[in-house]
């Protein structure tokens, strides 16, 4: 296993992934079938490093230690030993005696058991001293060495890339503009709920008021409006859960799924006797990841028809300034 790996083939930025190593070692006699698929109850030693940015550079260091990692947090010892309901963290500092590793030894029976108790656990700590400190923490990656079959497992995001500009990206629909600014907002954030709500609200924007306004339009100058098909793309990196969504109308989507799983349980801070969401649980975590993804593909494919629709109603003589509200300056 090399030092790096590259993140080429991890698919849409935010997806998240587990990616497993078998380290070759001479005594081994396991296959690396078995190695894998070990699920009795054995020790592993995981890992989360820290960083002041929610973003990776775009590779992963498959060997990194204290040294690689950052945080605003400081102390003077040489490490910290926390105890959360997990078991014990070590949290430990770089050259700037800033917090950038944690660590803690745990008995499980598959590596994700594991990094389930280690995100938990480092999340714990980090929400504390967030509050206590009023500065942001982000974990970059996190990493279970399986200590009896030598495999090494990482939880990591695929990062963005850099990507050209063509010369024709030049001219916008005034009306998108609140919802471009959603959707880089939505990017730019290390939390999938909120960047999940981002993308939520642009659909919302979108079936609520920009589609009706622009159809009106068309309607009153006697013209059909385009019958753009605006349904859920086939998409590689969408998840299995969604699938069956594929090919059906993103409204349905939008209702059904977006608003009434997943909108609803953020929006109700306690809902029948239910506590609030805790967000930094490896299920919600996960299960937000997933839709945050899901409610993004949705909505580029209204932004893209918002926009081919807007212009084919500019070249048809379209009174389009009527749509453009007035802006405070």
């Amino acid at each position: 296993m090399g030092s790096e790996f590259i993140f080429e083939n991890l698919g849409w930025p935010g997806t998240q992934h587990e990616l497993s190593f078998c380290l070759q070692t001479p005594d081994c006699t396991k296959t690396d079938a078995e190695r894998l698929q070990d699920n009795t109850e054995r020790p592993f030693e995981v890992t989360a490093l820290l960083s002041k940015s929610p973003f990776s550079a775009g590779s992963l260091k498959t060997k990194y230690d204290a040294t690689d990692g950052n945080s605003y947090f400081t102390f003077l010892s040489p490490r910290m030993t926390v105890d959360t309901p997990w078991g014990a963290v070590n949290v430990y500092k770089n050259e700037s005696d800033e917090a950038s590793m944690i660590s803690m030894k745990v008995q499980a029976h598959t590596a994700r058991n594991a990094l389930d108790s280690m995100q938990l656990a480092a999340s714990a700590v980090l929400d504390y001293w967030s509050f206590e400190s009023a500065v942001p923490a982000y974990i970059m990656h996190f990493r279970a060495h399986d200590i009896t079959n030598e495999v090494e497992v990482f939880r990591v995001s695929a990062p963005f890339r850099v990507k050209p500009i063509g010369a024709d990206d030049t001219e916008m629909p005034t009306p998108l503009r609140p919802v471009l600014a959603l959707y880089r907002e939505g990017l730019g954030s290390g939390s999938p709920v909120y960047k999940f709500f981002c993308f939520y609200k642009i659909l919302e924007g979108y079936f609520k008021r920009l589609k009706p306004e622009l159809a009106t339009l068309f309607r009153e100058s006697d013209i059909a409006y385009p019958g753009l098909k605006e349904v859920v793309p086939t998409f590689d990196d969408l998840d299995p859960i969604f699938s069956h969504y594929i090919g059906k109308n993103i409204k349905q989507f939008f209702d059904k799924v977006l608003t009434k799983q997943f909108r609803d349980a953020v929006a109700h801070f306690e809902k029948d006797g239910c506590s609030p969401l805790l967000m930094n649980t490896p299920d919600n975590t996960i299960g937000f990841h997933q839709v945050s993804t899901a409610a993004e593909i949705c909505a580029r494919t209204v932004i893209q028809s918002y926009h081919e629709v807007f212009f084919i109603g500019r070249d048809a003589g379209l009174d389009i300034n009527s749509l453009i509200p007035l802006q405070k300056q």
